[in-house]
This record gives C-alpha cells, structure tokens and sequence, in this order.
C-alpha cells in the first residue's frame, strides 16, 4: 500500500482511490505508478519502463506516452507543474511525490509457464494471411503502395464472414519470402496470398500468387499489366478470384464486399501513404499520417476511409498529447466518414475509437455495435470494443470482448497481452497464466 498525498495505491486490490473513492485507471497504469513509486529515488528511463511493464511484447514508445499521461489524469497531475510524475527530458520520468506509510514491495515470482496449445490444431480450409507485397520497382520507392494494395485486400476478404482472414497487424510481422509451410503453422492458415508491385510511371505489373501452406504448391498465379488507374478492378478481380478458389462457390450475398469506395488515384497514393504511417504507431509517424490523409482530402473530398484515417490519427496524438483541438478535428472526421459510408465497418471502428477518446463510452458502444453487426468477424472491432469496457472499469465484459477478438485473430499478440493483465487484475490466475504463456509463444513465433 502506498500513501500519497490523497491518494492511495492498492495493488493487492488493483486499486488507486482518491480520498477513499476509487478512481477509475487500467491496471497498466497502477503497474507504471507502482514502478516509478519502488524506484522514486533515482530517474527512469523509458526504455526501462517499456522493458519492465510491456516485458513480453515489443510495443512503440506512444504505449508508454499514452500511459503516463493516462496517469497524470488519474492523478490531477500536471506535465508542466508536476505535483507527482516529472518528465526529465531527454533521459525519462521520476515519482517526486512525498510517500508515507508504504511498505516494501515483494516481487512476485512469475506463475510456472501452463502447456497451452497454440495454433496446434490444423489451420481451417477457409482460411488466408495476405502478406505484404515486394516492391520491385527500380528505385524501390513504392513500399507504401505495396502494403497498401495488400492492406485494402485484407479489409476487402475480411468482410466475407465464411473466411477467416488474418488481420494486418498479425500479417505485416511477416514477409513473402519466408517458408510458406512455416508461415502457415505460425499464423494458423492454409493458405497465403504473395504478391510483388513494379511500378513505373503510369503502367503497374502486379503478380500474385496463392500457395497451400500444407503442400507449398500454388493454387493459383495471375500477372497483371495495367495502367495505375486500373488498380481497384485489380484488387476486386484479386480478391475475388481468391474468395472463389476458398469457398468452392462464390456466394451473390458476397460481392458488395468487393465493391469499392470511388476516389482518385493520386488521392488514393496519398492514403496508402497515410495507412502506412499509421500503422507504425510513434508520435512522429501519426503526425505523417495526419499529413497524408489531408492531402487526401484535399484532393478527393469525400473519401470516407480517408476521413476515418485523419480521424484515428488525431485520436492518437490528443492521446499522446492532450490538445483539445486535436480531439475536435478527430471528432469532425469521424462523423464525416461515417456520414459519407454507413455502410462499411471501419468508419463506425474509427468512430467508436474516436467517442472513446472523447470518455463519450456509451455513445463508443453503439457505434462499435454497429460496426459488428456490419461485420461480426472484425477483430478490431471487438478488440476496440474491448478498450470501452477498461475504460468504463467492466473488465469482465473487456474480457469478453478481447477474447473474440483472439478467437477471430488467433495470431494477433494484442488481444492477449490485453487478457494477461484483465485476468489478472480479475483473479482469474490460472486464465491469465494461460495467456502469459500463450504471450510467450507468440512472441517466439514473430522471432
């Protein structure tokens, strides 16, 4: 127990309570105050935290932004005129707070490591990793497009509920020129989609190829030689030749999966671009990835996933940096791609991420909803959903949320490391040594 000004810190509980009445903080955030409280008698670095707190998965530095400034909110504390946790620029963070009454704190020993199968089972028929594409074009300048192309294939099959599609965060840990049978025991899937992008001037030569992970063979090769404007019939042809060969039958129901959002093509570069920054997660990049998405716009008004974009990017930095009018431009983008494309999932996930940042939780949960019902196989959607529930302190119904997202995203690290602590801070220890060691072997799968 430690005692600080009002404040109390109760990790036995999992509790910060303030004047006797609990205050409202992820777990995560008690363990970073608990850290910087133990060791308050020296600076700690960053690197340290991240290597203490997110031990077992490699996170960006915006995790532990996120964190500290999350705590100073608990806290009423104040980066500029801190009463509790200083920054010390350039090196890390110390807790300056006067402690009484505290007792020491026992490390706790680590529960023994629980035999959890792990992707053992064989991988469902239905079931595909579209792996970013090779740039090979002569100046290898278009790596962005690549992963673009791969990324709006990703969004495009997810949308058909009968596949089981892996999520781009899982997908872009790996590479096309891996060992597809090692590929397919790592990521749970029978098949894999490769591809390779030359690209030069105005003409495009895109080659794909599905391979069976179980016999290496290739299902099926295309090449494409078209001009650049002709890349969304490409993706559409791509993904659903892919579909056809998956499900045997080709459902009607499925093809406005396959319908896209119209935009122009050099408007469509400038978002390629931005999805890249934003999936890179550091402050720097989200500031690159607001930049991308404006040029967007500019150049096509009304395209919605650039909206939702912008909208993510700008939740990100308010997250980071707490200025309210990041928050409000966030919340003009949000409800324009919304407006502009109801009918598409990831405008009502960009939208519910945004109301969370906005501590606007039930109106996050309808939106979130939503967008399961849209697509009751996105794993972002439950995993954000889960993050609702943190915030709203209903770590049960997190839980419930984060292991749908594991269940349709098996080899996604991120909804497990979530269940890890929930379980934890819920006294569920045997679950949560499960996912500690499930955590482990995720880890030595991405090495």
């Amino acid at each position: 127990m430690f005692r600080f000004g009002e404040f109390e810190l109760d990790l036995d509980r999992y509790e910060l309570r303030r004047g006797g009445e609990v205050v409202k903080a992820e777990p995560r955030i008690l363990e970073v105050l608990n850290y910087l409280i133990t060791q308050r008698e020296r600076v700690v670095t960053k690197e340290e935290l991240l290597d203490t707190i997110w031990k077992d998965v490699h996170v960006s530095e915006s995790a532990l932004t996120t964190t500290i400034r999350d705590a100073r909110r608990a806290l009423n504390d104040s980066p500029t005129e801190p009463l509790w946790i200083r920054t010390i620029y350039g090196r890390g963070f110390r807790f300056v707070g006067t402690v009484s009454n505290d007792a020491p704190v026992v490390a706790t020993p680590a529960p023994a490591p629980v035999a959890v199968p792990v992707l053992a089972d064989p991988p469902p028929a239905k079931s595909i990793a579209v792996l970013p594409f090779t740039d090979l074009s002569a100046n290898h300048d278009q790596g962005h497009f690549c992963d673009g192309m791969a990324e709006e294939l990703i969004n495009t099959l997810t949308r058909i509920q009968e596949l089981r599609v892996i999520s781009r965060a899982t997908a872009f840990d790996f590479r096309s020129d891996d060992d597809v049978r090692d590929l397919g025991r790592k990521l749970g899937v029978r098949h894999v989609l490769r591809g390779s992008v030359r690209k030069a001037d105005d003409r495009l030569r895109i080659t794909v190829h599905l391979v069976d992970t179980q016999t290496g063979h290739h299902v099926w090769s295309e090449k494409y030689d078209r001009q650049v404007g002709d890349i969304f019939a490409v993706q559409e042809e791509i993904a659903e030749k892919t579909a056809r060969v998956l499900l045997g039958v080709f459902a009607e129901r499925n093809r406005a999966a396959f319908r896209s959002t119209p935009v122009r093509i050099d408007a469509y570069e400038f978002h390629l671009k931005g999805r890249t920054y934003l999936s890179e997660a550091t402050p720097e990049s989200f500031d690159a990835a607001v930049g991308m998405f404006e040029l967007t716009i500019d150049f096509d008004p009304d395209y919605a996933p650039a909206h939702a974009g912008l909208a993510d990017a700008l939740a990100e930095l308010f997250s980071i940096r707490g200025d309210e009018a990041l928050r409000k431009r966030a919340g003009e983008h949000a409800r324009r791609a919304v407006d502009l494309a109801p009918e598409l999932a990831e405008t009502h996930i960009s939208r519910g991420h945004v109301l969370t940042v906005e501590e606007r939780y039930d109106d996050a949960a309808k939106e979130l909803d939503l967008a399961i019902s849209i697509n009751p196989r996105s794993a972002e959607g439950h995993y954000r959903y889960g993050h609702v529930r943190v915030r709203e302190g209903k770590l049960d119904a997190a839980a419930e949320m984060f292991e749908q997202a594991a269940r349709l995203q098996p080899a996604d690290f991120r909804p497990t490391l979530q269940l890890a602590w929930i379980y934890r801070a819920l006294g569920r220890e045997r679950e949560a040594a499960e996912a500690e060691s499930r955590m482990q072997v995720l880890r030595a799968l991405r090495k």
